[in-house]
């Protein structure tokens, strides 16, 4: 997948970043503590964009409703739709669901592992986010699945 470079550098770097920036008490070490800790998630975020391959852009032209209709048609029957537009759409949509889906569950890991480095620190107050995002992604997870196995057994259109 292409999310995993990019979530890998997630779990091990946040528990260095962390490291720097707290003590064992959860307080700050510094107050430049926000700098390593978006330096860290620039980081994330620039190998994320750069080591991936290139995907197909999503079509604006392509409605809301159009791709979800394809994508719920796909869950059910494994069936794609016939303009190769709204097929991309969907694909473009499903990725994305999916490398979320990666980055969240990187993102829960890396917090499970810093929890022990600053033990006073509310980590469940910091994962709020990340597990509502990536709960959200979990749902939608076997709709992106099935819609590339289903884009990928089907023949090529052009």
């Amino acid at each position: 997948m292409r999310a995993l470079p990019a979530a890998a550098v997630l779990v091990v770097g946040l528990s260095l970043a962390v490291r720097l920036v707290l003590d064992g008490s959860g307080q700050t070490r510094t107050v430049w503590w926000p700098v390593p800790l978006i330096a860290f998630f620039g980081l994330v975020v620039l190998l994320d964009r750069g080591v991936r391959v290139p995907r197909p852009r999503f079509d604006k032209r392509v409605g809301q409703a159009q791709w979800k209709q394809a994508f719920a048609a796909a869950a059910k029957a494994g069936s794609l739709p016939a303009h190769r537009e709204v097929r991309t759409a969907v694909g473009v949509v499903a990725c994305s669901n999916l490398e979320g889906l990666v980055i969240g569950c990187a993102m829960f890991i890396a917090f499970l592992l810093c929890a022990p480095i600053a033990p006073a620190f509310p980590w469940l107050a910091a994962l709020g986010a990340p597990v509502v995002l990536t709960g959200i992604d979990v749902v939608r997870a076997p709709r992106a699945w099935a819609y590339l196995r289903a884009l990928h057994t089907a023949d090529r259109t052009g």
